[in-house]
């Protein structure tokens, strides 16, 4: 059995195991690693996509941005602010909250994700670089009972249906 359908067979079994610890272990990118969840809990856009799906975002409240490295998970709550792309970037306005600027012609594909982690439903976005690295990922928000915004899981599924319509 290769790595693959291993991976596979765990994932069906366990889909809310860290996915990173997978990808390290493995020595797999994260793009192939998403992919042998079971397919009903993920879908793939093209990473062009990437600067209208954040100014969509920026529509959506509080969200949590992450970015996990083997050295730091660092977290950011709250709305992601409305950007414009310049000079090959997409910029978020400072100063403060989130800001800073994106590379988006690094972005390789964008991936939504609905499964369980840490006993809770999660949904979030994670942006890939060609290579199948994550770049960042964003966490929809939640309710004041603790459950997924039901706006934002609407405004990512219709998203995500109109981008992948005719490919």
């Amino acid at each position: 059995m290769n790595n693959t359908q291993s991976l596979r067979e765990r994932l069906s079994k366990n889909p809310g195991v860290v996915l990173e610890g997978l990808a390290t272990a493995s020595a797999l990118p994260m793009n192939e690693v998403i992919e042998c969840l079971p397919e009903a809990m993920w879908q793939r856009i093209a990473g062009e996509k990437m600067a209208e799906l954040l100014m969509e975002m920026a529509n959506w409240g509080d969200v949590t941005v992450i970015m996990h490295s083997s050295d730091v998970i660092m977290e950011f709550t709250g709305p992601i602010p409305a950007g414009e792309l310049s000079h090959g970037f997409f910029n978020l306005p400072g100063p403060t909250g989130l800001h800073g600027h994106l590379r988006v012609s690094h972005c390789g594909a964008i991936y939504a994700i609905e499964r369980p982690f840490m006993g809770r439903a999660t949904a979030s976005v994670l942006f890939t670089n060609h290579e199948g690295g994550v770049m960042f990922k964003v966490f929809l928000g939640r309710d004041s009972k603790g459950e997924i915004s039901t706006s934002q899981l609407e405004s990512l599924h219709r998203f995500f249906a109109q981008s992948s319509q005719g490919n």
